[in-house]
């Protein structure tokens, strides 16, 4: 369910920041949106490959199986290379399967600000883009539900067109909180307590390879994060302070470089610690992948977004029109530990 808010949360940040800009300007400048991207999310996961490299060499990974995962995972298309294999780590070398979420994130957004441009633009009727939004979620949903038969579980829970329906419903929400059309507070923070509760039930009962998730539950699950992340950026519920706690704040910051070593790391030392107690392996595990994060933050995560901040800082975005625009979702989540969390594809 993880991944379900965090593809939920991508796409209403994302969609709130090309609303933004395209309100204020008139227009998406979509070499800069590219380039904030690729400026967020290359640095670290090239430090990764560099590092699985030097661990395939070590540990005699076929050049051809180390090649050919690198490649998926550079070119955003891991998922689907996963999909197209009968046994579900095939073809991806241990330690990257995890990142085909990542590559289902950046196929959409290869696409998405093209249809913010040219078809659900901030201009365009609110009944439009529900209808068209709606839509396609619709349509993913009862998609999903037909290609389900149990054994192919895994495949169609990593395919991009089998579980886009989340960040769609991101990109819906974006639409309805950028127009101002939210309902009224007390029933958003209801709503919010009610999908709480939900997910938490959802939590130790749900699991994958179940029809539950492939028949409604993703839907289920996801219209329930959206309702929560409404509720966060009006300010006013009670579960707010929850992410204001100072290590979800913490875990938030670095939750991109949390996401690519931790599976890397636990392969590893599942490797060469194969004969140590378990207990000593989960801990060692565990620090390892804090250390790793902490050094891929430093080092490469942090320098490269500095970098970024300058580089946006000399083409500042004009605050033309701001009277009749409302403060946008973006502006507020940017100042706060929700934004930082949206792994597995950071969406600043």
């Amino acid at each position: 369910m993880s991944l379900d808010s965090f593809f939920v949360l991508s796409g209403f940040l994302i969609t709130s920041l090309l609303l933004r800009e395209q309100g204020l300007t008139g227009q998406i400048n979509t070499i800069h949106f590219y380039r904030r991207r690729a400026m967020r999310l290359l640095p670290p996961l090239f430090g990764l490959l560099v590092a699985h490299s030097i661990f395939a060499y070590l540990t005699g990974i076929s050049f051809h199986e180390e090649w050919t995962s690198l490649m998926s995972v550079l070119f955003y298309y891991s998922n689907w290379k996963l999909a197209f294999n009968s046994n579900y780590v095939g073809g991806i070398a241990n330690g990257m399967q995890h990142l085909w979420s990542l590559s289902l994130e950046e196929q959409f957004y290869l696409i998405w600000p093209w249809i913010t441009i040219f078809v659900l633009t901030y201009r365009r009727r609110f009944r439009t883009v529900a209808v068209v939004l709606l839509g396609l979620i619709v349509a993913i949903a009862v998609h999903r539900s037909l290609s389900y038969h149990g054994t192919n579980w895994y495949a169609i829970f990593i395919r991009t067109d089998t579980r886009a329906d989340g960040i769609l419903i991101g990109c819906l929400l974006a639409h309805i909180w950028f127009r101002g059309l939210e309902p009224n507070r007390t029933i958003v923070r209801w709503a919010a307590t009610v999908a709480s509760v939900f997910l938490l039930i959802c939590l130790p009962i749900v699991k994958s390879p179940g029809p539950f998730l492939f028949r409604g539950g993703f839907v289920a699950i996801d219209v329930a994060c959206a309702l929560i992340i409404l509720a966060l950026v009006d300010g006013h519920w009670g579960g707010r302070h929850f992410f204001n706690w100072r290590p979800f704040i913490v875990l938030g910051t670095v939750s991109y470089a949390f996401y690519l070593w931790h599976l890397p790391v636990f392969f590893a030392i599942r490797y060469y610690g194969h004969s140590w107690n378990a207990v000593v392996r989960v801990v060692v595990a565990v620090g390892a992948t804090l250390l790793f994060t902490a050094l891929s933050w430093c080092l490469l995560e942090r320098p490269a977004l500095d970098w970024k901040d300058r580089l946006e800082g000399r083409n500042p975005v004009p605050r033309l029109g701001l009277k009749s625009l409302r403060r946008p979702a973006a502006t507020i989540l940017q100042e706060s530990p929700l934004a930082k969390s949206a792994a597995p594809g950071p969406s600043s």
